[in-house]
């Protein structure tokens, strides 16, 4: 007897055989003991071959699984390629209407899932909590962030709505932006450390970038030819952002008035 004998008695043979077939996986005592079981059980020809059934079909069984894991992350990075080729701005023989697209959903996109990211946190306290004493600072307040990974999509899929929304998005970005530098402005620091850690001084040029950043993807979003593909009137451009800037004008005075 081995130290291999007790357990290889509790093996089944295609077990076994498969040992035995693999002998440069296992130390010697342990091909031998497994040839040593297999002997003992006098097995039918019959039964070897079942065994040796079993065993081919478990390797089968093992290369359709792999073949299947292969085809699966193949799927992947072809869908992930094709996301890219979509997105991807820096690609010759492409329009430059097309290419403004393509680099606004990327770094919209971009924007949407860190600020998602970001207020994740903030998300799961208040769904746990429930929405039941949300006020309208509460739906303001989450208004960007939903409202972004939305227009983003719906502006990948050359959608009228995706546009209106972006472009929705963009005017309210830009608008708070110079509603925040007036408010700002002149703003002296308070000398008090746990007011300036929750309320840090901003520089003007923050809010000169941001409205310039916003301003500017604004402007390329209006122009003629990116309206054009997604069949945007001159009117509906004028009166989204109109309607936005008013709406905003509205909730600021109701907020300061």
């Amino acid at each position: 007897m081995t130290e291999f004998t007790e357990l290889y008695q509790k093996l089944s043979n295609s077990e076994l055989l498969k040992i035995i077939s693999e002998a440069e996986k296992y130390n010697p005592i342990a091909i031998e003991t497994a040839k040593t079981e297999i002997e003992s059980r006098q097995l039918t020809e019959q039964e070897l071959n079942q065994a040796k059934s079993q065993i081919t079909e478990k390797e089968n069984t093992k290369k359709r699984e792999i073949e299947k894991r292969k085809q699966r992350e193949e799927k992947i990075k072809k869908s992930t390629s094709t996301l890219f080729e979509t997105i991807n701005p820096i690609q010759n023989g492409i329009q430059t209407p097309e290419k403004i697209i393509r680099l606004t959903i990327l770094i919209f996109g971009g924007l949407a899932i860190y600020r998602l990211y970001q207020q994740f946190g903030m998300f799961q306290v208040i769904f746990h909590e429930g929405i039941s004493d949300w006020d309208f600072s509460m739906v303001e307040y989450f208004f960007p962030i939903i409202i972004l990974p939305i227009a983003v999509i719906l502006f990948w899929k050359r959608k009228k709505i995706g546009w209106i929304l972006l472009s929705i998005f963009l005017t309210y970005s830009a608008f708070n932006t110079v509603v925040l530098f007036f408010m700002n402005l002149g703003r002296q620091p308070s000398g008090i450390p746990a007011l300036e850690n929750l309320f840090p001084t901003v520089s003007s040029g923050v809010y000169i970038m941001t409205l310039l950043f916003f301003g500017g993807f604004l402007f390329l979003n209006c122009k003629e030819e990116i309206r054009n593909f997604f069949k945007i009137s001159k009117q509906t451009m004028i009166a989204t952002i109109v309607l936005t800037f008013i709406v905003n004008l509205i909730f600021i005075y109701s907020i300061l008035g």
